[in-house]
């Protein structure tokens, strides 16, 4: 089920999969300012608290944001402890393309709280699925 689709990416809660899935959208890094990526985390983690999910699947395949520093800390202090105490445990990270903005969501990824989350990056949609779905 579709909960946000919007020009920057799209949210989907999988109910079957008890999933968040987002995927940000081609050239989204043209569009995206500072404010409006804690909008969009904002928006996220809305959806996580409204589903408890456990999982999350994010496609960053299409993005060509890169977290700033400052950005990458906000969000560890801001969003990732509401996701936790939400129930999500687990992410598969389909990673960007672009250099920078790999290593900018891995660093993200492994700022304070968010790095207690069991987390794993892929190059494949597939993989990342059954890396994902493994356990049940």
């Amino acid at each position: 089920m579709i909960e946000l689709d919007n020009q920057y990416w799209t949210i989907e809660y999988d109910e079957v999969q008890k999933t968040v899935i987002c995927g940000w959208k081609e050239g989204v890094g043209d569009l995206l300012t500072d404010d409006i990526f804690k909008e969009e985390m904002s928006s996220y983690v809305e959806i996580v608290e409204k589903y408890q999910a456990p999982k999350l699947l994010l496609n960053l395949r299409q993005s060509n944001y890169t977290v700033v520093p400052e950005v990458q800390e906000w969000v560890a202090h801001n969003i990732a402890p509401r996701a936790i105490k939400a129930g999500q445990r687990k992410i598969a990270t389909l990673l960007s393309e672009e250099l920078f903005a790999q290593v900018a969501t891995q660093q993200l990824m492994e700022e304070g709280i968010i790095s207690t989350i069991e987390q794993q990056y892929f190059d494949d949609l597939e993989e990342a699925k059954a890396w994902l779905f493994e356990d049940e």
